[in-house]
């Protein structure tokens, strides 16, 4: 089973989960069986947000490790048949063990709404493709 996790970097700070997914982001893929994980740049996986989803399920992602995330988003990524959860805090290994337990507690609307204020359907906290069409 694979997890995809947005982190800080993929270099200094790439054991620290991130506020939530960005296109121009990084993500750690952690495939649990194999012990195993991958960091890259989001933009390598997919160019926009758009074709984020359909890259993860190529990738047999089937599960969300997040900070944070918008309800849209949230009902998106569920309607998608993606399991979304909630990180404990910021440390990579720590939320893959909380995982591996099955002690991380699934994303519902009420926690998503947490975040709704912070978008406020500006681009600039998610940095959608929607951020380049506004600098154009």
């Amino acid at each position: 089973m694979k997890i995809a996790i947005p982190v800080i970097d993929n270099k200094l700070q790439k054991d620290r989960i991130a506020g939530g997914f960005s296109v121009i982001g990084y993500l750690c893929i952690y495939d649990t069986d194999k012990q195993e994980a991958l960091w890259m740049k989001t933009i390598d996986l997919a160019s926009n947000m758009g074709d984020l989803l359909p890259a993860l399920e190529r990738e047999n992602i089937s599960n969300i490790i997040t900070r944070q995330i918008q309800p849209m988003a949230l009902k998106v990524l569920a309607n998608r048949g993606f399991n979304v959860f909630k990180s404990k805090g910021d440390m990579l290994d720590v939320n893959i063990h909380f995982f591996s337990k099955n002690e991380l507690i699934p994303f519902d609307m009420d926690a998503a709404m947490e975040f709704a204020s912070v978008c406020g359907g500006e681009c600039n906290v998610c940095k959608t493709d929607c951020e380049e069409e506004k600098k154009s």
